[in-house]
């Protein structure tokens, strides 16, 4: 198949392990297929084969690499760093231009055990690793159970609609709330496997502080933010709520990467069609501008999306296409995906496949078959070349599209504003706010 050269060009990004599908979140149905896929014993969990496998992923093209810690030995979520740290460094010296983002939308007993020791920051405790200590360009600081904040708020302002998110009555919402001090056991309606969408018993007021606590770390180290939407309009609310907060301003260096990972929840279901697919990205990028100045671009907002798919729910998700090269063909979700994101007027950055999200490969029938992160890795590839798009592989363009040249301009305009290393009060740059 010849390759596309111009046009539409997307980011190749691999979800390379998650945090759904372990043993401990599996509960056995009997057909050997499905448990298989869904208790993760494909995912690759040794330093050695992840290694190699991001090796064999690169020379394909993938650019931006999100990865969630799990015990080697258990297969089960860990909150270790040592474990981030050992697949950070390698892959920074044996793939220099991978960008590389770590989860934090963490659960399972080991997490939770962790949690009962070292209390609620270590779900998140990797935002705060310097980058060449180990650590991440990106950590997807806006974790699932955080969105229990719009939960409460719901409970006091009502439902959190679009509309009420684009209006100046939003402020007053940001300006009044104060999360509560309650505990409670918290737990997602979203689609997943048996346990994978408990989170323990937490309050609104401690993941307020621990999502503030992400932000700063973020900041003070001069890295990237990002998060990921799971319930849509909820998590619109959420990342609103944490630009406009003047004791968080998430995005406030200039930069926000925005993950939609459709299908992960009743809230976020996977899009029927194109426009579907359209709106939610649209209503993403309005992030780039303040509810009180929506004239002045404040933050470079670029878009990542998933197709979170249980593999029991594969053949639900395959319809035909309403756009695309292929438009009436059917097609599953990730080829979908492929094809939306392959649109010259989609508005999409990174197009995210891997294990985390759909573990396995479907035919138009709907049967499933195993597969790892490369094979996912060809059918994005086939697919976007096919709608007349191209994997981009241009480190300085990726670095410009990804914002990040925003982040570097606004620390040497911080830099310049007290040269002597000292407060100004007078500067209005959110780095000094948070």
């Amino acid at each position: 198949m010849e390759v596309a050269t111009g046009g539409k060009s997307l980011i190749l990004g691999c979800a390379s392990t998650g945090a759904k599908f372990t043993p401990g979140n599996h509960r056995a149905t009997g057909n050997a297929l499905l448990d298989q896929i869904s208790s993760g014993t494909t995912i690759k969990n040794s330093q050695l084969a992840l290694i190699a496998e991001a090796e064999a992923l690169y020379g394909m093209g993938c650019r931006y690499y999100h990865y969630h810690a799990r015990n080697p030995h258990t297969h089960e979520q860990s909150t270790s760093n040592d474990i981030y740290q050992q697949i950070s460094r390698p892959l920074q010296r044996r793939c220099k231009e991978m960008l590389l983002s770590f989860g934090a939308s963490r659960n399972g007993p080991e997490v939770r055990e962790s949690i009962q020791r070292f209390g609620e920051w270590e779900r998140i405790s990797q935002s705060s690793l310097p980058l060449h200590l180990g650590g991440a360009h990106f950590v997807t600081v806006q974790a699932a159970v955080e969105l229990q904040l719009m939960c409460e708020a719901e409970r006091q302002y009502g439902d959190l609609d679009l509309d009420l998110i684009d209006s100046e009555s939003f402020c007053k919402i940001v300006a009044e709330y104060r999360p509560s001090d309650r505990l409670t056991t918290t737990s997602l309606e979203t689609y997943s496997t048996s346990n994978g969408a408990d989170y323990g018993r937490t309050s609104p007021l401690i993941q307020f502080e621990v999502y503030r606590s992400a932000v700063k770390a973020r900041q003070r180290l001069g890295l990237f933010h990002e998060v990921e939407w799971v319930q849509f309009p909820r998590s619109y609310a959420m990342t609103r709520y944490a630009v406009e907060h003047p004791k968080i301003r998430l995005g406030g260096s200039g930069q926000l990467n925005i993950t939609l990972l459709f299908g992960f929840s009743p809230r976020l279901p996977y899009p029927k069609s194109y426009g579907e697919f359209k709106k939610v990205v649209d209503a993403a990028r309005k992030l780039e501008y303040d509810l009180a100045a929506p004239g002045i671009k404040k933050r470079h907002v670029t878009i990542t999306v998933g197709a979170a798919v249980l593999p029991e729910q594969a053949g639900q998700h395959i319809t035909r296409l309403d756009v695309g090269a292929l438009s009436g063909h059917p097609a599953c979700a990730l080829r979908r995906l492929a094809t939306y994101a392959a649109q010259p007027d989609s508005g999409v950055d990174v197009l995210r496949f891997g294990m985390e999200d759909t573990p396995y490969a479907v035919d138009v029938q709907g049967n499933l078959r195993l597969a790892d992160n490369a094979d996912l890795a060809e059918i994005v590839i086939n697919e976007i070349t096919m709608n007349g798009a191209r994997v981009e592989t241009d480190h300085d363009v990726i670095f410009d599209r990804m914002g990040l040249n925003w982040v570097r301009q606004n620390l040497f305009f911080e830099e310049r504003q007290r040269p002597l290393g000292q407060p100004n009060l007078s500067s209005d740059i959110s780095l000094q706010t948070v």
